[in-house]
């Protein structure tokens, strides 16, 4: 087999929707293992934000992002969640987030957090609206964030 750019790295996928899981799937695709982590239950929410279609009511889009990957459920509201996240940051080459910085805060994910358990970590974050500024805490995605706000989307 041929050797992968990224074989041997290690990525945590703590992001939904589009972006974030879209670079740890390429990523994938060039040798690393990737975990997606998702809530229990219901998991991650572009899950199920299809097409109406009785005979398969998951989105296309979201296996076309997350494939390559393995999926753990992890609360991570909970002690315990975070808990087995930690552990994993500690062996891991890469974290990938979207989560709004008010909600890397509850969930205990934020740079600040994670570093220390790991000197090499990189840490890749996907906002909306960026890291610093007014709108910094607002929830977005590059639809809301660009498109709507561009007037592109009207186009």
């Amino acid at each position: 087999m041929t050797e992968r750019i990224f074989d041997g790295l290690k990525v945590i996928d703590c992001a939904s929707f589009i972006a974030g899981p879209a670079a740890a799937t390429v990523m994938s695709d060039f040798g690393a293992e990737v975990i997606k982590v998702e809530p229990p239950g219901m998991g991650d929410p572009y899950r199920r934000r299809a097409i109406p279609n009785a005979r398969n009511p998951l989105n296309p889009g979201f296996f076309f992002d997350t494939r390559n990957k393995k999926s753990l459920a992890l609360d991570l509201r909970s002690e315990r969640g975070r808990a087995v996240l930690y552990r994993l940051v500690k062996d891991s080459d890469v974290f990938i987030t979207n989560y709004p910085p008010p909600a890397r805060r509850r969930l205990g994910i934020t740079y600040e957090e994670l570093a220390p358990l790991n000197e090499r970590l990189i840490y890749a974050s996907f906002t909306g609206y960026g890291e610093t500024g007014p709108e910094a805490n607002k929830p977005g995605f590059d639809a809301t964030a660009w498109w709507a706000r561009t007037g592109l989307m009207d186009l």
